[in-house]
Protein backbone atom coordinates (compact mmCIF):
# COMPACT_ATOMS: atom_id res chain seq x y z
CA UNK A 1 0.00 0.00 0.00
CA UNK A 2 1.56 3.32 -0.61
CA UNK A 3 1.85 6.33 1.69
CA UNK A 4 -1.09 8.29 -0.19
CA UNK A 5 -3.48 5.45 -0.34
CA UNK A 6 -2.54 5.25 3.58
CA UNK A 7 -3.05 9.54 3.97
CA UNK A 8 -6.04 9.12 2.03
CA UNK A 9 -7.86 6.37 4.34
CA UNK A 10 -6.87 7.96 7.37
CA UNK A 11 -8.42 11.00 6.03
CA UNK A 12 -11.88 9.57 4.76
CA UNK A 13 -12.11 7.10 7.96
CA UNK A 14 -12.34 10.64 10.07
CA UNK A 15 -15.66 11.38 8.36
CA UNK A 16 -18.28 9.87 10.09
CA UNK A 17 -21.20 7.32 8.42
CA UNK A 18 -24.09 8.22 6.91
CA UNK A 19 -26.94 5.74 8.25
CA UNK A 20 -29.29 4.73 5.50
CA UNK A 21 -32.87 3.94 6.00
CA UNK A 22 -35.49 1.62 4.35
CA UNK A 23 -37.29 4.99 3.91
CA UNK A 24 -34.63 6.29 2.48
CA UNK A 25 -34.17 3.36 0.09
CA UNK A 26 -37.68 3.58 -1.13
CA UNK A 27 -37.73 7.22 -1.66
CA UNK A 28 -34.73 6.65 -4.19
CA UNK A 29 -36.78 4.45 -6.80
CA UNK A 30 -36.87 4.21 -10.01
CA UNK A 31 -39.24 6.97 -10.35
CA UNK A 32 -37.17 9.47 -9.23
CA UNK A 33 -36.18 12.22 -11.52
CA UNK A 34 -33.29 12.20 -13.94
CA UNK A 35 -31.68 15.01 -11.63
CA UNK A 36 -32.23 12.78 -8.57
CA UNK A 37 -30.67 9.47 -10.12
CA UNK A 38 -27.52 11.59 -10.97
CA UNK A 39 -27.16 13.15 -7.19
CA UNK A 40 -27.73 9.31 -5.84
CA UNK A 41 -25.14 7.96 -7.90
CA UNK A 42 -23.19 10.58 -6.95
CA UNK A 43 -23.70 10.11 -3.62
CA UNK A 44 -22.87 6.74 -3.39
CA UNK A 45 -19.40 7.29 -5.23
CA UNK A 46 -18.62 9.57 -2.11
CA UNK A 47 -20.53 7.30 0.51
CA UNK A 48 -18.65 4.13 0.00
CA UNK A 49 -15.14 5.13 -0.19
CA UNK A 50 -15.81 5.99 3.97
CA UNK A 51 -17.48 3.44 4.93
CA UNK A 52 -14.17 1.30 3.18
CA UNK A 53 -11.83 3.56 4.78
CA UNK A 54 -13.12 3.05 8.69
CA UNK A 55 -12.96 -0.76 7.47
CA UNK A 56 -9.08 -0.62 6.17
CA UNK A 57 -8.47 1.59 8.98
CA UNK A 58 -9.54 -0.73 11.38
CA UNK A 59 -7.46 -3.56 9.43
CA UNK A 60 -4.18 -1.56 9.84
CA UNK A 61 -4.72 -2.04 13.50
CA UNK A 62 -5.07 -5.63 13.80
CA UNK A 63 -2.30 -7.96 15.00
CA UNK A 64 0.19 -8.68 12.81
CA UNK A 65 -0.53 -12.54 12.59
CA UNK A 66 -4.06 -11.60 11.66
CA UNK A 67 -2.80 -9.23 9.20
CA UNK A 68 -0.87 -11.99 7.32
CA UNK A 69 -3.68 -14.70 7.44
CA UNK A 70 -3.73 -15.31 3.70
CA UNK A 71 -7.93 -14.93 3.47
CA UNK A 72 -7.56 -11.92 6.06
CA UNK A 73 -5.23 -10.19 3.25
CA UNK A 74 -7.35 -10.85 0.31
CA UNK A 75 -10.41 -9.69 2.09
CA UNK A 76 -8.16 -6.61 2.55
CA UNK A 77 -6.59 -6.52 -0.61
CA UNK A 78 -10.45 -6.31 -2.06
CA UNK A 79 -11.67 -4.12 0.00
CA UNK A 80 -8.12 -1.80 -1.17
CA UNK A 81 -9.07 -2.27 -4.70
CA UNK A 82 -12.80 -1.09 -4.26
CA UNK A 83 -11.62 2.25 -2.08
CA UNK A 84 -8.77 2.71 -4.65
CA UNK A 85 -11.12 2.33 -8.02
CA UNK A 86 -14.37 4.62 -6.03
CA UNK A 87 -11.70 7.46 -5.17
CA UNK A 88 -10.00 7.22 -8.39
CA UNK A 89 -12.82 6.98 -10.72
CA UNK A 90 -14.49 10.27 -12.32
CA UNK A 91 -17.18 12.93 -11.13
CA UNK A 92 -20.79 12.29 -12.08
CA UNK A 93 -22.39 14.82 -13.62
CA UNK A 94 -24.62 13.49 -16.21
CA UNK A 95 -26.74 10.37 -17.14
CA UNK A 96 -23.93 9.03 -19.19
CA UNK A 97 -21.31 9.16 -16.40
CA UNK A 98 -24.15 7.23 -14.30
CA UNK A 99 -24.05 4.70 -17.22
CA UNK A 100 -20.19 4.36 -16.37
CA UNK A 101 -20.16 4.65 -12.38
CA UNK A 102 -23.29 1.28 -12.90
CA UNK A 103 -20.55 -0.48 -15.26
CA UNK A 104 -17.51 -0.13 -12.53
CA UNK A 105 -19.74 -0.51 -9.74
CA UNK A 106 -21.17 -3.78 -11.00
CA UNK A 107 -17.95 -4.94 -11.01
CA UNK A 108 -17.03 -3.97 -7.61
CA UNK A 109 -20.08 -5.88 -6.06
CA UNK A 110 -19.38 -9.11 -8.02
CA UNK A 111 -15.75 -8.90 -6.88
CA UNK A 112 -16.65 -9.33 -2.98
CA UNK A 113 -18.96 -11.77 -3.64
CA UNK A 114 -17.14 -14.40 -1.11
CA UNK A 115 -15.97 -12.28 1.97
CA UNK A 116 -17.79 -13.83 3.80
CA UNK A 117 -16.29 -17.55 2.95
CA UNK A 118 -13.11 -15.85 2.99
CA UNK A 119 -12.63 -14.26 6.45
CA UNK A 120 -15.04 -17.73 8.11
CA UNK A 121 -12.33 -19.62 6.60
CA UNK A 122 -9.18 -17.58 7.38
CA UNK A 123 -10.70 -16.97 11.13
CA UNK A 124 -11.63 -20.96 11.45
CA UNK A 125 -7.33 -21.15 10.70
CA UNK A 126 -6.67 -18.48 13.19
CA UNK A 127 -8.38 -20.06 16.24
CA UNK A 128 -7.11 -23.48 15.26
CA UNK A 129 -3.58 -21.80 15.07
CA UNK A 130 -3.72 -19.52 17.92
CA UNK A 131 -6.56 -21.64 20.48
CA UNK A 132 -8.11 -18.47 20.85
CA UNK A 133 -6.32 -16.29 21.75
CA UNK A 134 -7.21 -14.04 19.51
CA UNK A 135 -10.51 -12.12 19.83
CA UNK A 136 -12.39 -10.48 16.94
CA UNK A 137 -15.57 -10.49 17.50
CA UNK A 138 -15.68 -6.97 17.63
CA UNK A 139 -13.98 -6.19 13.97
CA UNK A 140 -15.84 -9.17 12.20
CA UNK A 141 -19.37 -7.00 13.72
CA UNK A 142 -17.81 -3.54 11.94
CA UNK A 143 -16.35 -5.55 8.77
CA UNK A 144 -19.95 -7.58 8.26
CA UNK A 145 -21.91 -4.19 9.26
CA UNK A 146 -20.25 -2.41 6.09
CA UNK A 147 -19.98 -5.28 3.67
CA UNK A 148 -24.04 -5.50 4.10
CA UNK A 149 -23.93 -1.38 4.01
CA UNK A 150 -21.77 -0.80 1.46
CA UNK A 151 -23.88 -3.75 -1.02
CA UNK A 152 -27.67 -2.60 0.06
CA UNK A 153 -26.29 0.67 -1.10
CA UNK A 154 -24.87 -0.34 -4.37
CA UNK A 155 -27.48 -3.13 -5.18
CA UNK A 156 -30.48 -0.83 -4.58
CA UNK A 157 -28.34 1.39 -7.11
CA UNK A 158 -27.91 -0.49 -9.56
CA UNK A 159 -31.47 -2.46 -9.22
CA UNK A 160 -33.15 1.16 -9.90
CA UNK A 161 -30.20 1.77 -12.82
CA UNK A 162 -31.62 -0.79 -14.53
CA UNK A 163 -35.23 -0.59 -13.56
CA UNK A 164 -35.06 2.95 -15.47
CA UNK A 165 -33.27 1.44 -18.45
CA UNK A 166 -36.50 -0.63 -18.97
CA UNK A 167 -39.12 1.88 -17.86
CA UNK A 168 -39.99 -0.02 -15.03
CA UNK A 169 -40.42 3.34 -12.84
CA UNK A 170 -42.37 1.05 -10.23
CA UNK A 171 -39.48 -1.10 -8.79
CA UNK A 172 -38.45 -0.08 -5.58
CA UNK A 173 -34.82 -1.96 -5.43
CA UNK A 174 -34.04 -4.14 -3.46
CA UNK A 175 -36.68 -3.53 -1.13
CA UNK A 176 -40.10 -4.99 -1.19
CA UNK A 177 -42.50 -2.73 0.02
CA UNK A 178 -44.61 -6.04 0.82
CA UNK A 179 -42.40 -8.53 2.40
CA UNK A 180 -44.26 -11.39 4.02
CA UNK A 181 -42.52 -13.16 7.11
CA UNK A 182 -45.24 -15.73 6.77
CA UNK A 183 -44.18 -16.37 3.13
CA UNK A 184 -40.73 -16.41 3.61
CA UNK A 185 -41.08 -19.16 6.47
CA UNK A 186 -43.08 -21.19 4.50
CA UNK A 187 -40.96 -21.61 1.64
CA UNK A 188 -37.86 -21.88 4.20
CA UNK A 189 -39.72 -24.41 5.98
CA UNK A 190 -40.39 -26.62 2.36
CA UNK A 191 -36.20 -26.39 1.42
CA UNK A 192 -34.87 -27.01 5.20
CA UNK A 193 -37.59 -29.84 6.16
CA UNK A 194 -35.73 -31.57 2.42
CA UNK A 195 -32.36 -31.13 4.19
CA UNK A 196 -33.66 -32.45 7.67
CA UNK A 197 -35.14 -35.73 5.44
CA UNK A 198 -31.56 -35.92 3.83
CA UNK A 199 -29.29 -35.94 6.94
CA UNK A 200 -31.69 -37.13 9.78
CA UNK A 201 -34.82 -39.06 7.85
CA UNK A 202 -37.13 -37.35 9.20
CA UNK A 203 -38.13 -33.61 9.88
CA UNK A 204 -40.03 -31.14 12.45
CA UNK A 205 -43.29 -29.90 11.33
CA UNK A 206 -42.99 -25.77 10.70
CA UNK A 207 -46.13 -24.25 11.88
CA UNK A 208 -46.98 -20.59 11.82
CA UNK A 209 -49.55 -18.78 14.19
CA UNK A 210 -50.10 -15.09 14.83
CA UNK A 211 -50.66 -12.65 12.17
CA UNK A 212 -50.15 -14.25 8.88
CA UNK A 213 -51.25 -11.38 6.80
CA UNK A 214 -48.43 -9.13 8.55
CA UNK A 215 -46.36 -7.64 5.72
CA UNK A 216 -43.45 -4.60 5.78
CA UNK A 217 -41.34 -3.00 4.06
CA UNK A 218 -37.92 -4.79 3.97
CA UNK A 219 -35.04 -6.38 2.28
CA UNK A 220 -35.74 -9.93 1.25
CA UNK A 221 -32.95 -11.14 1.12
CA UNK A 222 -32.37 -10.35 4.67
CA UNK A 223 -35.05 -11.58 6.13
CA UNK A 224 -34.84 -15.19 4.62
CA UNK A 225 -31.27 -15.27 5.79
CA UNK A 226 -31.63 -14.45 9.64
CA UNK A 227 -34.77 -17.14 9.41
CA UNK A 228 -32.50 -19.28 7.59
CA UNK A 229 -30.24 -19.65 10.21
CA UNK A 230 -32.40 -19.39 13.28
CA UNK A 231 -34.63 -22.19 11.80
CA UNK A 232 -31.71 -24.56 10.87
CA UNK A 233 -30.55 -24.13 14.29
CA UNK A 234 -34.48 -24.65 15.87
CA UNK A 235 -34.94 -27.83 13.76
CA UNK A 236 -31.63 -29.89 14.29
CA UNK A 237 -31.62 -29.13 17.85
CA UNK A 238 -35.28 -30.70 17.85
CA UNK A 239 -34.70 -33.17 15.77
CA UNK A 240 -31.17 -34.15 17.82
CA UNK A 241 -33.33 -34.42 20.81
CA UNK A 242 -36.31 -36.30 19.90
CA UNK A 243 -34.99 -38.66 17.49
CA UNK A 244 -34.77 -41.71 19.51
CA UNK A 245 -37.59 -40.85 21.71
CA UNK A 246 -40.91 -42.44 21.99
CA UNK A 247 -43.79 -39.93 20.17
CA UNK A 248 -44.09 -37.66 17.32
CA UNK A 249 -41.17 -35.22 16.77
CA UNK A 250 -42.83 -31.68 18.39
CA UNK A 251 -42.84 -28.88 15.89
CA UNK A 252 -40.95 -25.95 15.54
CA UNK A 253 -43.60 -22.97 15.98
CA UNK A 254 -43.21 -19.64 14.43
CA UNK A 255 -45.28 -16.55 15.94
CA UNK A 256 -45.76 -13.55 13.89
CA UNK A 257 -46.86 -10.53 16.08
CA UNK A 258 -47.24 -6.36 14.57
CA UNK A 259 -47.23 -3.75 16.51
CA UNK A 260 -47.40 -0.11 15.85
CA UNK A 261 -43.93 0.87 14.68
CA UNK A 262 -41.98 -2.62 14.34
CA UNK A 263 -42.79 -6.63 13.41
CA UNK A 264 -41.72 -9.09 15.75
CA UNK A 265 -40.94 -13.23 14.90
CA UNK A 266 -40.54 -15.49 17.20
CA UNK A 267 -39.44 -18.57 17.46
CA UNK A 268 -40.08 -21.94 19.30
CA UNK A 269 -38.92 -25.12 19.35
CA UNK A 270 -38.61 -28.11 22.47
CA UNK A 271 -34.83 -28.81 21.76
CA UNK A 272 -34.00 -28.81 25.00
CA UNK A 273 -32.60 -25.24 25.14
CA UNK A 274 -28.89 -24.32 26.10
CA UNK A 275 -26.59 -24.01 29.89
CA UNK A 276 -26.57 -20.43 30.42
CA UNK A 277 -22.68 -20.64 30.26
CA UNK A 278 -22.90 -21.46 26.69
CA UNK A 279 -25.61 -19.20 25.88
CA UNK A 280 -23.18 -15.95 25.34
CA UNK A 281 -20.97 -17.92 23.17
CA UNK A 282 -23.68 -18.55 20.96
CA UNK A 283 -23.03 -14.59 19.39
CA UNK A 284 -19.39 -15.34 19.18
CA UNK A 285 -17.88 -15.88 15.57
CA UNK A 286 -17.11 -19.46 14.68
CA UNK A 287 -18.43 -21.03 17.86
CA UNK A 288 -20.95 -23.97 16.97
CA UNK A 289 -22.63 -26.27 18.80
CA UNK A 290 -22.75 -28.85 16.59
CA UNK A 291 -19.03 -30.02 17.95
CA UNK A 292 -21.19 -30.71 21.84
CA UNK A 293 -23.49 -32.21 20.04
CA UNK A 294 -21.51 -35.20 18.42
CA UNK A 295 -19.74 -35.96 21.74
CA UNK A 296 -20.42 -39.51 23.36
CA UNK A 297 -23.71 -40.32 22.02
CA UNK A 298 -23.18 -39.69 17.85
CA UNK A 299 -26.34 -39.11 16.52
CA UNK A 300 -24.61 -38.27 13.45
CA UNK A 301 -22.53 -41.32 12.99
CA UNK A 302 -26.01 -43.61 13.52
CA UNK A 303 -27.50 -41.46 11.04
CA UNK A 304 -24.28 -42.32 8.75
CA UNK A 305 -23.27 -38.29 8.41
CA UNK A 306 -20.18 -36.77 7.67
CA UNK A 307 -19.10 -33.42 8.91
CA UNK A 308 -19.26 -32.27 5.91
CA UNK A 309 -22.58 -32.84 5.52
CA UNK A 310 -23.75 -31.83 9.26
CA UNK A 311 -22.63 -28.35 8.50
CA UNK A 312 -24.77 -27.78 5.68
CA UNK A 313 -27.58 -27.62 8.14
CA UNK A 314 -25.06 -26.51 11.12
CA UNK A 315 -23.10 -23.93 9.77
CA UNK A 316 -19.63 -23.04 10.63
CA UNK A 317 -20.45 -20.88 13.66
CA UNK A 318 -20.99 -17.47 11.86
CA UNK A 319 -24.76 -17.91 11.16
CA UNK A 320 -26.11 -16.42 14.22
CA UNK A 321 -23.75 -13.88 15.08
CA UNK A 322 -24.17 -12.44 10.97
CA UNK A 323 -27.58 -12.84 11.50
CA UNK A 324 -27.82 -10.47 14.13
CA UNK A 325 -25.57 -7.73 12.78
CA UNK A 326 -28.29 -8.07 9.66
CA UNK A 327 -30.93 -6.94 12.08
CA UNK A 328 -29.53 -4.37 14.00
CA UNK A 329 -28.44 -2.78 10.57
CA UNK A 330 -31.84 -1.47 10.04
CA UNK A 331 -32.29 -0.72 13.89
CA UNK A 332 -33.61 -4.67 14.97
CA UNK A 333 -32.18 -7.13 17.15
CA UNK A 334 -32.29 -11.06 17.97
CA UNK A 335 -32.85 -12.38 21.13
CA UNK A 336 -32.61 -15.95 22.25
CA UNK A 337 -34.52 -17.12 25.51
CA UNK A 338 -32.86 -20.88 26.43
CA UNK A 339 -35.82 -22.91 28.79
CA UNK A 340 -32.70 -25.22 29.48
Amino acid sequence: MLPRSIRHIQRLAARPIQPVTIQQLLARSASVSEESHVQHARWIREEMPVRLAHRLSDYLQLPFVVVCNTRFHEVFRLFLHAFETLVESPDIHDPKDVEEFSVMLRSLVRGNDDTVHMLQEGYGKLQALMDGLIELDSFLNQTFFTRIGNRVLAEHFLAVHKARSTSSTDDCGVVDPKCSPAETVRELSRSLGELCIELYGDKPKVTLDGELDTELSFVPEHLSFMLQEILKNALRATLERHMRADGPIPPVTVSIMKGSFDVTIKVSDCGGGMRQEKLKSVWRYGYTSTKDSQRGDDLSGLCGQDDASMRQLAGYGFGLPLSRVYAQYFGGDIHVQSMH
